[in-house]
């Protein structure tokens, strides 16, 4: 039987691109493959200086909790600022836009669960517990941020099928 599950990697890229804050620094939102990868797309685009990038590998670990099953998929979103390497004002300030633009989005997340703008979508999503990490100062090359993860356990059929296997 196929499922649908939420997809909280477009989820997640419409909220960069609709958010003002965003728009309004010219952040580029995309997709990436892991944190490796983050650098080599950023020198990419040339043209932009801030990012937000959706990273399209998750964490995932099917468990059960004695009634059924559940995928558990750990998403995770990058935002990065550029700053004028050397200078540490810039810094703070590309670093503090990041926090704000984390905040932003984590509240969005949090009223479209509870409004059911989605319907039933967003209804798995860890939105009480989202750990959050920074960049240090010279992790990127005149860029800095953040990352935050956020876990979605949506339940999953494994209810055995004897027609999927030869005898």
């Amino acid at each position: 039987m196929e499922q649908t599950q939420f997809d909280a990697l477009a989820y997640f890229a419409e909220l960069g691109e609709k958010n003002k804050l965003a728009k309004a620094n010219n952040f580029k939102v995309d997709y990436c493959s892991g944190p490796g990868a983050l650098e080599p797309m950023m020198q990419g685009y040339r043209q932009y200086q801030n990012f937000i990038f959706v990273d399209d590998t998750t964490s995932k670990n099917t468990f059960s909790n004695k009634v059924g099953w559940f995928d558990r998929n750990v998403y995770c979103v990058h935002i990065i600022a550029g700053y004028k390497y050397g200078d540490a004002q810039d810094y703070n300030r590309a670093l503090r836009l990041c926090r704000l633009i984390f905040r932003q989005l984590l509240s969005k997340v949090i009223k479209d669960k509870e409004s059911y703008k989605y319907g039933n979508a967003l209804m798995y999503l860890g939105t009480g517990n989202v750990y959050s990490n920074e960049y240090g100062r010279y992790s990127f090359n005149g860029a800095t941020g953040l990352f935050f993860q956020i876990q979605n356990d949506e339940p999953t059929d494994l209810v055995f099928d004897a027609n999927d296997w030869e005898e």
